[in-house]
């Protein structure tokens, strides 16, 4: 009898250590992703598309933001703010992210929610400037995590596409 019940502990014991590996391993898991998507924040284009983002984003995505950053007419610039502007907008300040939180939704995809607010050059904050919510999407390609949409401008630029083709 004293055997069994010795088994038994042995058993919750290995139980209880293997759930609490499990979940370390889950958390952790979840800052990595976290600490990823904060650092593929520095890549959202802002007024321009830098070459060397490029390596943080999907082939997709960055190419469709290539066509129309770089093939968009002059004259009608204005009327894509929603490109050139992704998250400072026309007032001189640079983006503060913050990411609230990730979720992985499969395998390979994940959003991140980034809290973004407008700070100056000197490292203050703008006094009208509010924390807005964005969405970042991120997709795991050769063991990265990249960029693969963000706040649906992928599709905003391949409907833009489309329609200059017509």
């Amino acid at each position: 009898m004293t055997n069994l019940i010795s088994n038994l502990i042995m058993k919750q014991i290995v139980t209880i250590i293997l759930a609490a590996l499990l979940l370390a391993a889950c958390v952790n898991k979840k800052q990595q992703l976290q600490e990823r998507a904060a650092e593929l924040c520095q890549y959202i284009p802002d007024h321009q598309l830098n070459p060397e983002a490029k390596s943080y984003m999907t082939p997709d995505f960055y190419a469709a933001l290539d066509t129309m950053f770089n093939y968009l007419p002059e004259e009608e610039a204005m009327d894509h703010e929603w490109l050139y502007y992704f998250v400072t907008g026309n007032g001189g300040t640079i983006p503060d992210y913050e990411v609230a939180g990730v979720q992985q939704t499969d395998d390979t995809h994940a959003v991140a929610t980034i809290l973004v607010r407008q700070k100056w050059e000197d490292g203050s904050f703008a006094e009208d400037s509010d924390m807005e919510e964005h969405k970042l999407l991120m997709e795991k390609v050769n063991d990265q995590w990249l960029i693969s949409d963000f706040d649906d401008h992928k599709k905003d630029c391949i409907r833009y596409m489309t329609k200059v083709k017509q």
